[in-house]
This record gives C-alpha cells, sequence and structure tokens, in this order.
C-alpha cells in the first residue's frame, strides 16, 4: 500500500510523541547529543540541526514538483524520506535539552501548505482531518459492491472474466503456482486469526485470499522496500491511521488479526468512496485512495475497466488488481482446473513448552512427516512476536495447530538425539550471526564498495546474508544492512 503523505491530524501528534521508526534517511552531518554544555545545545548542533530540517524541506518541495509534473512513482519516494528525516529531527529535539521546535513546526506547516496545493477539494492520500480511529473493524450487516451486496454472495458473481483476470489465472496455475499453494498452506493456519473479521462485515474469504497471495503470500513477517509491512502490507502512516501501533515493542502491523481488522476497515472506506466498485477499492489498496479518487473523479466516475481508467493508473496497480481477482477466483473454483490445494485439520490449540526451546529448533525436530513444507511458518505466522531464533522459557504458551499439540510430545522429546541436533543447528545459525554488525546505507553506497570495505566477505555472501537480489543489488539510502565485523 502506498500512504506517503502526511494527514493535518498527525502534524501535531508527529511534533509531540516520540517517533517510532528506526530507519536513517539521508547522509547530512547528523546532530550529536554528545559533551553538550547543560544550558543548552552548542551552536555547531544547532546549525546543524536546522540544516537537516532545511534539507528535508527542500526535498518535499521537490517531490510536489515531482508529483505535479506526472513522475508520481518517484515523488512518493522522495516526499517519504523528507518526512522520515523530520520525524528523525523532530525526536532529536525532543532529546536534546533547550532545543526548540519552532523550525520544524514551520516545517510541517510548509509541508501542509504544499500538500493542500495539491488540490483543495479533497484530502492528500486519503487522510481527513479527524482523529485516528479506534482499533477494530467497522462491522456492518451488508456491504455493497457494484450495487449488489456481497453479504452472503458468492465472490465469484463480483468477479469479470475478462482478458486481463484470465490472464492472471495463467500466470497463477503456471510460474506462480508454487506462491499459490504457499499461500494457501499459510493461509489455512492463519484462518481463525483473520477470517473472523471478514465474516463479521460480510465480506467474503475468498476476497482476504486474493489480497494476501499478492501481497505477502501468507508470511506474516513480510516487508517490502517501500517500508510496508505484515501478511496485508500496510504502510506505516496507514496502518496508525486505521488503529496498527507499536504495543511494547510490536509492530501491530504483524499481527493477522488486527492487521485483517485494518484491512476491513480500509476497504469499506474504500467501498464507500468509489460507489462501491470493488477494483477500484483495491485499486486505491494498492495505488493509493487520493491518486484513484482523482482519476474517478476525473473520468466521470467510469468503469474500472474502461480504457480511460484502467489504462490511466500505473502498471503495477493494472496487475495488482486482477491479480487479487484471479487468485480470489481460483480460491472458489479450485477443481475447475485441476488445481489440487494442501488438506488437513487447520484447528489451533496452546502448546505448553515442557523444556526452553526456540520456534527454529521446534519446526527443525517436528520434522515434515505431516506437512510437506515443515512447521516453520505455521509457528512464526501464530506467533509473530517471537525471534524465531531465540529459546522460549518452559512453562511459556505457544498458538500452533492441534497436530503440533499432538506431535510435540512425540517428536521433541527431552534430551533425544535429534533435539540435541537441532539445539545445534540453531546455535551455530547464532554463532555465524553474531559476526555482524549494522550499518546504515549512505546516499552513494554500492554493495559492491561496501563488501570492499569488509573484505572478508564476498558481495554474492553480502547480499545473501540481507536478501539483496541480484543483478542490480538496489541499494536505498537509509536502510540497514547487516556487515561483517571484520
Amino acid at each position: 500500500m502506498l500512504n506517503k503523505l502526511i494527514p493535518a491530524a498527525l502534524v501535531l501528534t508527529a511534533i509531540t510523541a516520540c517517533t517510532t521508526t528506526k530507519r536513517a534517511v539521508d547522509s547530512s552531518p547528523q546532530p550529536t547529543t554528545e559533551n553538550l554544555p547543560p544550558e543548552g545545545p552548542a551552536v555547531e548542533w544547532i546549525q546543524a540541526h536546522e540544516a537537516r530540517v532545511a534539507q528535508a524541506l527542500e526535498a518535499y518541495e521537490v517531490g510536489i514538483e515531482l508529483m505535479e509534473s506526472g513522475n508520481t512513482e518517484s515523488a512518493y519516494q522522495v516526499m517519504d524520506d523528507a518526512l522520515f528525516s523530520l520525524d528523525q529531527a523532530v525526536e532529536d529535539c525532543r532529546q536534546q535539552p533547550g532545543c526548540d521546535l519552532g523550525g520544524v513546526v514551520d516545517a510541517y506547516r510548509r509541508v501542509l501548505n504544499l500538500q493542500a496545493g495539491l488540490g483543495s477539494d479533497e484530502d492528500v492520500d486519503g487522510f481527513s482531518d479527524t482523529d485516528l480511529p479506534e482499533p477494530g473493524p467497522d462491522a456492518t450487516d451488508t456491504r455493497v459492491v457494484a450495487g449488489r451486496s456481497l453479504n452472503g454472495v458468492d465472490l465469484a458473481d463480483f468477479i469479470v472474466l475478462n482478458q486481463y483476470v484470465k490472464d492472471e489465472i495463467h500466470d497463477w496455475l503456471t510460474w506462480n503456482k508454487p506462491n499459490l499453494i504457499e499461500t494457501y498452506e499459510n493461509f489455512r493456519f492463519l484462518r481463525e486469526e483473520m477470517v473472523p473479521a471478514y465474516a463479521d462485515a460480510g465480506l467474503p474469504e475468498a476476497l482476504l485470499f486474493g489480497i494476501l497471495a499478492v501481497e505477502s503470500g501468507g508470511r506474516v513477517h513480510s516487508f517490502s522496500r517501500a517500508g510496508a509491512a505484515g501478511p496485508l502490507q500496510f504502510m506505516r502512516a496507514t496502518g496508525r491511521r486505521y488503529g496498527l501501533r507499536d504495543v511494547d515493542g510490536f509492530d501491530e502491523r504483524l499481527s493477522p488479526s488486527r492487521a485483517t481488522q485494518a484491512n476491513v476497515r480500509y476497504l469499506n472506506d474504500q467501498f464507500q468512496e468509489f460507489d462501491y466498485s470493488l477494483e477500484k477499492a483495491l485499486a486505491a489498496y494498492n495505488g493509493g485512495e487520493n491518486r484513484v479518487k482523482r482519476l474517478h473523479r476525473r473520468t466521470g466516475k467510469a468503469e474500472f475497466w474502461s480504457s480511460d481508467f484502467y489504462y490511466a493508473l500505473p502498471s503495477d496497480t493494472r496487475k495488482y488488481v486482477p491479480q487479487v481477482l484471479a487468485a480470489a477466483w481460483l480460491y472458489l473454483h479450485p477443481e475447475d482446473y485441476r488445481l489440487r490445494l494442501p488438506e488437513g485439520d487447520t484447528k489451533l490449540g496452546e502448546l505448553t513448552l515442557d523444556q526452553e526451546i526456540s520456534i527454529s529448533e521446534l519446526a527443525i525436530c517436528l520434522g515434515n512427516e505431516t506437512l510437506d513444507n515443515g512447521w516453520f511458518r505455521a509457528l512464526r505466522n501464530l506467533n509473530p512476536h517471537l525471534d524465531p531464533g531465540e529459546r522460549v522459557a518452559a512453562g511459556s504458551a505457544l498458538r500452533v495447530p492441534e497436530e503440533v499439540v499432538r506431535l510435540y510430545p512425540e517428536q521433541c522429546v527431552p534430551e533425544s538425539e535429534f533435539l540435541t541436533l537441532a539445539a545445534q543447528l540453531r546455535d551455530a545459525s547464532e554463532e555465524r550471526e553474531s559476526g555482524l554488525v549494522p550499518y546504515v546505507i549512505r546516499s552513494g553506497d554500492t554493495l559492491s564498495r561496501i563488501a570492499s570495505r569488509h573484505r572478508c566477505m564476498s558481495l554474492r555472501e553480502l547480499a545473501a546474508i540481507n536478501n539483496i537480489a541480484p543483478p542490480r543489488y538496489f541499494l536505498r539510502a537509509g536502510k540497514t544492512i547487516q556487515v561483517p565485523s571484520c
């Protein structure tokens, strides 16, 4: 989901509350609070701080110019970085005794004025001047799409099998088939966590499956380079807007149940905004509601598949909508395409550990005799607050499939040879990772240059450790990667 601009209602929140992001966004001189006189910040610190705020504001103005010129993808990138830089400036100032927030306040006012200039008849990127909603789904008895209720009706009645949807069905059944199967496998064990919010709102679970398939493949700990996170890929700002916050260090975007509640609220808002068009609601989910809203008005509320509307969308959104609908269609009609989906009991239960163990060790000792891909993903998804490599104390309870409750005393016997092996493998992984340290990417960095500064690790090894895809090895300034300590 792309939501890169800020709501007016959140400006004071951004200034008066500590930012929770750890992301750095530029390589300009960073103020330091070390060795400052007690009466206030040093002149050098003030100058560096003011320069940083000015640089962020200037960058945001460049983003507005890109937006107005039609280069929206680059515009979102530049404006997002600028806003994170302003957030960090607020945090630095709050921690520095004697720092005056006036300059940052003025910068945020300028940002709001710039946003207002993008269109006075609508909120920027879908934000309204209202307080954040309370967490939880906006449950209703009936939801209408294309003039008809989705409540109790087969979603297939609303999916148009045109050339675009058929093309995506083809892809799901060929080269993308393993991802579809993996999504279904993950979704089976997430249903109890996610489907109730859809059922309460009268939305079909096939739609949820389609979105999940495209957004994350049912991997709860999925993060995009743009900053989206969780099974349903909420950007941080949009997540906050729909009640997803950081609670005791846990990002609620990673909670399957909470993320689904937010997803329901978002879609219901878009259904009302776009005359109950399912396709336009999905387009807004992917490309930002403000962009779709402007197009909706400019085309005289034309149908989504009309050439005036469809081809005015970015290419990724043109693909996203039929891809979701195609996955939902296959979820409803697997037998029509000789698509065999995983079967088996998916009821969930609670496992009380009788020994200290990590999720990774538990997954190894459980094996994969009853589940082809093993239990790691299900255990990880159902316990999103846990680090998979960190051992959990004996007596702790884990949320697990009931099959795991049965297998645990059989397969993970204390002091067994196989459990000892699992512990050795986990320790080896931890020892390897202990030789890595965080590094914040700066403007102008390339992975090749970073690797050359750490000669004990090759470029390919460094890319693999950080999941950076060849051949471009794309890096983003401000992102943190792991590098060897040598």
